[in-house]
């Protein structure tokens, strides 16, 4: 199942140790993408936070991948919103649009 992961970080509180968590956090993240759990991270443009599309298999796969993150005890405002699938967008993406391919030369 698809997630819509929403989260402010709380940059301040990390303090001393911010580089290191960071350092645990992007390692695991990656791994995530690799492993296709993680389809894609957005950086908030007010520097706040994050939002990510995640697929875990359940709400239970999703709590505990995101409380194993080395950010969890710093992410505020966190809003999880399954989702699913759009009946004009199957597979999440349009079809292309005929006024957008190149006509032939």
């Amino acid at each position: 199942m698809l997630y819509h992961v929403d989260a402010d970080i709380d940059y301040a509180a990390l303090g001393e140790a911010r580089d290191a968590v960071l350092q645990r956090e992007w390692a695991l993240t990656r791994e995530l993408h690799a492993r296709g759990i993680i389809l894609g991270a957005w950086r908030k443009t007010n520097g706040r936070g994050v939002i990510e599309v995640w697929d875990c298999e359940s709400h239970a796969e999703l709590n505990r991948l995101l409380a194993s993150l080395p950010l969890a005890p710093y992410l505020q405002n966190l809003s999880l919103q399954p989702l699913s699938e759009h009946p004009l967008f199957p597979g999440g993406r349009p079809a292309a649009h005929p006024a957008h391919e190149e006509e032939p030369t």
